[in-house]
């Protein structure tokens, strides 16, 4: 009987890498920038009966979360949404919160046009306010030059968008109580500082309180009216 043969370990060596690049290639390129708008109208009762911040339409909230978690699960589900480029997932004891980075997989993702400045060269790629500095604080994920976009405000972001995210979020976690996202640069740099935390297998629970400070500076407490 004939031994099985084997392939070369160069050659085992390039098939898997191929095979990692095309499964890479999937989920970062496999998305469809021309079945996805979501600036299209919407039906009125549409608008308020929506999945994110949904305890706002009511009263006030307060944003006394008294866990904080990384979800890698719900940050992938996430950042393989048309539009979306980079997802970070927080999930508190009842609410999960979404820092993202838009990309051109979708149109309609926000109501106003680009405030990340793409006009970098080869040489100051990070900053082109220092064309001869090539370096980026390692606590930052978007400095806002030759990066993908955010935007300042939660509000900025489109309605259809942001429903999109939440119930995919919903749909993995139906317990939540409620759905915050922003592409605000300075909320994902944070979250991006916690993701890398727990990375290393640190407890976020040290950031607790300045984490509820800043949702609740990002997000606000009063009551948010459905628009008429």
């Amino acid at each position: 009987m004939s031994p099985t043969p084997r392939l070369p370990l160069a050659g085992a060596l390039t098939l898997t890498l191929l095979l990692s690049a095309c499964a890479s290639s999937d989920v970062q390129y496999g998305k469809n920038p021309d079945t996805t708008n979501y600036g299209a109208p919407l039906e009125q009762a549409a608008e308020s009966e929506r999945a994110y911040q949904t305890q706002q339409l009511y009263g006030p909230v307060s944003h006394t979360n008294k866990k904080l978690a990384y979800s890698r699960v719900l940050s992938n589900e996430v950042a393989a949404l048309n539009g979306v480029n980079t997802a970070i997932v927080m999930t508190t004891d009842q609410n999960a919160y979404v820092a993202i980075m838009i990309d051109n997989s979708a149109t309609g993702t926000k109501r106003t046009g680009k405030e990340t400045n793409n006009q970098g060269t080869n040489v100051g790629i990070y900053n082109v306010e220092k064309p001869l500095d090539d370096t980026m604080s390692s606590d930052k994920l978007n400095n806002g030059a030759n990066n993908y976009e955010t935007a300042v405000h939660h509000d900025l972001l489109t309605h259809r968008f942001k429903q999109t995210i939440a119930e995919r979020i919903r749909m993995m976690q139906p317990q939540l109580l409620d759905v915050y996202i922003s592409a605000n640069r300075d909320f994902v740099n944070t979250m991006n500082n916690y993701a890398q935390e727990s990375w290393k297998g640190q407890s976020l629970a040290p950031h607790l309180p300045q984490f509820n400070q800043l949702v609740e500076q990002v997000f606000g407490t009063a009551q948010l009216l459905p628009k008429p």
